[in-house]
């Protein structure tokens, strides 16, 4: 019996243009197989001889196929190329035409199709010049050409194909039309010979003879999963649910929380917005709702995770055991989503408290350490398990950066005048009084246009009326968008633990230098939804105002820490 074979993990390597992204491949130690010389790179797959195939792109964008030791099978000189699906094909787009390629990397379908499905059940969806049919492994069009649309084959051999008028009915592998064209939506049939279809904008759900079996009465009816479950959304107003059906149409989960649209591993994700668990597909608990944040599963059961007793980030696996990690906090994206297991390469970013980003293994082990220079970003270094050095590059300066924590930020995350936290405050306290006084209104970062606030050219009569006259510093400031919280429901007390921190601290070093607050004077540079100020008067008789701002806006927050100096 052949053993299956270990893929490398695809690392990628972030920079600035011309560098960008690129991606390496290591082993399990994170050693180097391949330099970070791919701009992208789809999971591995077995090629049924004791080897992997993976599609590839180079530095040129072009695309070929590797093979599990990082070599070329066939070079990149595609325009695409696909994973590989349940037949061990892969589609690959050459002079705008698509064609299908074998585990060996040897096309054996020709580029012919202007667009080509994966195969299910023996057949693929594609379309030609004259419009959309099934073709076989051999690239034969053997059922219709001419429909709209198509889906997958089912298990039952009866295809969803929409016609020139739009009306949807299912064909069998002769193209024969079994059911009728008279839905207006139509789903691949399950095993057990059942399928959504849609009459108007209602979906029930239908027999191999046509018959309804559940009558239309859904908004939403997904396509059923491997696990025998579909996805709805049904009821009328007041009543309105979301949750998973049985093949007979039967109400398996349904949830008024938070709730995945999908399974994964047989596991599906619930929560009530402070704690998240995964039931199974019977709708028992799998996994006790004890995770504070946690993301799907990927393919091969593991999952980034926040757990709540005790707090700490890791990797939960399907079968419920987790593994701490001793990061800062996961890799978070451009949008500030969490990336995890999510690119089928068997790792998870996690950032380190010097800004590494370390990935590690589905067993919660490091693999390896990508490290951006800390001087002045030309240098970037890719280092194994154990700490070793396996590839280092270099570039332009301000090309590589360390990343900055989102999720599990401190104090300095927050901190825009770094002098008056990290320095002297008393310094810049006496910046502010040797500035020439002028008016100036507090920003607000929800509502309020982004410019200076000491610039007054675009502000109306009624903000105007709510300047002030002196100077300020924005010492500290945040903006958290109501879909971070929803999704981080952590991420606020964090930053007002944060804020609070710096006010207190500020405050004691006014009060170390300048003397208790006035008590009798109630400052306020500008009002929102909390607030707190304390104010000194200085040896000129001008103010000196220490603010805490906090505005909500259609679930959105922002908490700013002001400095200003103002006429009494």
């Amino acid at each position: 019996m052949l053993t299956a074979p270990t893929a490398p993990h695809a690392v990628p390597v972030e920079g600035r243009a011309p560098f960008g992204r690129r991606f390496a491949l290591v082993d399990r130690a994170g050693h180097l197989v391949r330099p970070p010389d791919l701009t992208a790179v789809a999971p591995f797959h077995e090629d049924g001889r004791g080897g992997l195939v993976a599609p590839a792109a180079d530095l040129t964008g072009g695309w070929g196929y590797l093979d599990g030791q990082g070599r070329w099978l066939a070079e990149p000189v595609l325009e695409h190329t696909t994973g590989f699906d349940g037949a061990g094909l892969s589609r690959f787009l050459s002079d705008g035409l698509w064609g299908y390629a074998d585990t060996a990397a040897a096309p054996v379908v020709p580029a012919r199709f202007q667009e080509a499905g994966p195969f299910r059940h023996g057949l693929a969806v594609v379309r030609t010049e004259t419009g959309v049919g099934y073709a076989d492994p051999t690239g034969a069009v053997v059922i219709g050409g001419a429909y709209r649309q198509a889906g997958t084959f089912g298990a039952n051999g009866l295809g969803a194909v929409r016609q020139a008028d739009g009306r949807c009915g299912y064909v069998d592998r002769e193209g024969r039309l079994v059911i009728a064209a008279r839905f207006d939506g139509a789903r691949p049939f399950t095993p057990e010979g059942t399928a959504p279809a849609m009459i108007g904008e209602e979906w029930g759900l239908i027999d191999a003879t046509g018959e309804w079996v559940v009558e239309p009465c859904f908004r939403l009816f997904d396509a059923f999963d491997e696990n025998g479950l579909a996805y709805v959304i049904g009821g009328g107003i007041g009543d309105s649910f979301a949750g998973f059906v049985n093949p007979r149409g039967e109400v398996v989960v349904r949830r008024n929380g938070e709730m995945d649209d999908a399974l994964a591993c047989g596991l599906l994700k619930v929560g009530n917005d402070v704690v998240r668990g995964f039931l199974d597909a019977t709708g028992a608990w799998a996994i006790a709702d004890a995770y504070e944040w946690a993301d799907r599963f990927d393919a091969g059961g593991a999952a980034v995770a926040r757990a709540l007793d005790p707090e700490a980030w890791g990797v939960l696996r399907a079968d419920g055991s987790f593994t701490a990690t001793p990061h800062r906090e996961p890799l978070t994206d451009s949008d500030s989503w969490i990336v995890g297991f999510d690119d089928g390469h068997g790792l998870a970013p996690f950032l380190t408290d010097e800004g590494d980003v370390v990935h590690v293994g589905r067993d919660g082990r490091d693999v390896c350490r990508v490290e951006a220079g800390a001087g002045d970003g030309s240098a970037v270094t890719l280092r194994n398990a154990a700490g070793d050095t396996v590839w280092r590059g270099s570039a332009a300066p301000g090309t590589f950066e360390r990343h900055d924590p989102f999720l599990a930020g401190d104090p300095g995350t927050y901190v825009d005048h770094a002098e008056a936290w990290e320095g002297d405050v008393a310094t810049v306290v006496q910046e502010l009084l040797d500035l020439p006084a002028r008016a100036f209104h507090p920003c607000s970062l929800i509502f309020d246009r982004n410019e200076d606030p000491y610039d007054l050219a675009e502000l109306d009569e009624c903000d105007l009326e709510r300047t002030e006259n002196g100077a300020m510093h924005v010492i500290a400031s945040t903006w958290l968008a109501a879909e971070w919280l929803s999704e981080y429901p952590f991420l606020l007390e964090n930053a007002r633990t944060c804020f609070d921190e710096m006010l207190n601290t500020l405050e004691q070093r006014l009060r170390e230098r300048f003397g208790d607050p006035l008590t009798d004077v109630a400052s306020c540079l500008r009002s929102g939804d909390g607030e707190w100020s304390a104010t000194w008067e200085m040896e000129d008789g001008r103010h000196l105002v220490l603010q805490f701002y906090c505005l909500v806006g259609d679930g959105d927050h922002e908490l700013q820490i002001w400095l200003a100096v103002t006429d009494a």
